[in-house]
């Protein structure tokens, strides 16, 4: 059966067409010295206030007890960064203050915990870039065009490289792509293959885009040797953490979390909590949490689900 997965408004392509539309309001000349001012005032502003700033994209440190997600930013809310947290929600900092531009999304911790890959959309398009988590040493990553849109979403095994989709300015044609020591590789050549995803045994799976309306697609296991593929239709959880997936189930009053393995079983039921259309659902790799966002009518917030117990934790509350 076709995965149904649809996603809104801060989800890929969505999300896409609405940063698209955000007028960038920082100057591209400011000082290091300046974009750290400025920094430092939103980040005051989130620790006095956290309510009514949607906080989205949560990803788990793989090493250590701390949460990356991005934030709405600004008087006007069109700019976000990328921030990191402890799992109760303390010690919030803003990591990617240097690139003072554009909509900083879907934060990636590299498998070491040292450095967070993510995605910046400014007005000629989307490129991808790195910080390391103490917010230094900022990078932008590979470039297919200048204008184009590119989206990162997984670290390879050797920490080096990594995995992003790509598509050019004037259409929804998006392709696969690995890179590695200034090297890119096109892994698929179709113009409907998005979110490249390698598990922790090194097997990459991949979205083949069905329907793009209704955005329905099909998983893939894609062999990096013979650039092969093979449909996992079972396979529902769209985020991978290690060798499993989270699929989500909405009952009339809830969602229901359920472990899959990566061949599309369903494993066990982790538990429930009383919300609807919730997004970026993710696992940490102990299995300890789940991750998950509030629909924007339930205030965009960013909640754990302690799997042992049941207790909802809420990392942001709006």
């Amino acid at each position: 059966m076709m995965n149904k997965i649809k996603i809104k408004l801060t989800v890929l392509l969505a999300l896409t067409l609405a940063i698209i539309s955000c007028k960038q309001k920082a100057n591209a000349n400011q000082s290091e010295e300046k974009n750290k001012s400025i920094a430092d005032s939103e980040l005051e502003k989130k620790e006095e206030n956290k309510k009514g700033t949607p906080d989205l994209g949560p990803n788990f440190n793989p090493v250590r007890a701390e949460i990356a997600y991005y934030s709405y930013i600004g008087d006007t809310q069109d700019n976000s960064r990328i921030f990191i947290s402890n799992l109760d929600g303390s010690q919030v900092r803003d990591v990617s203050a240097l690139d003072s531009l554009g909509f900083h999304t879907e934060p990636k911790w590299s498998r070491d915990g040292k450095k967070i890959g993510y995605t910046n959309f400014v007005d000629d398009g989307a490129r991808i870039m790195a910080i390391d988590a103490d917010g230094k040493n900022l990078q932008k990553l590979a470039k297919v065009s200048e204008d184009g849109f590119h989206m990162f979403t997984s670290w390879d095994l050797s920490g080096d490289g990594y995995f992003f989709f790509h598509w050019p300015k004037e259409g929804f044609t998006p392709d696969v792509y690995h890179a590695k020591n200034g090297s890119i590789e096109r892994l698929t050549e179709n113009g409907r293959t998005n979110g490249p995803q390698m598990t922790s045994e090194g097997k990459l799976y991949i979205n083949r885009i069905d329907d793009l309306e209704k955005y329905v697609i099909t998983k893939q296991l894609f062999d990096l040797k013979t650039k092969s593929t093979v449909d996992v239709p079972e396979l529902e959880g769209h985020f991978i953490t290690g060798i499993h997936a989270l699929k989500t189930v909405d009952t009339q009053d809830s969602t229901t979390f359920i472990l899959e393995n990566l061949e599309g079983n369903d494993l066990k039921e982790l538990g429930s909590v009383p919300y609807k259309g919730i997004m970026f659902t993710v696992l940490d790799k102990d299995l300890k949490y789940v991750a998950y966002n509030t629909s924007f009518e339930d205030g965009a917030e960013i909640h754990l689900l302690e799997i042992s117990t049941g207790k909802i934790i809420k990392l942001t509350e709006n």
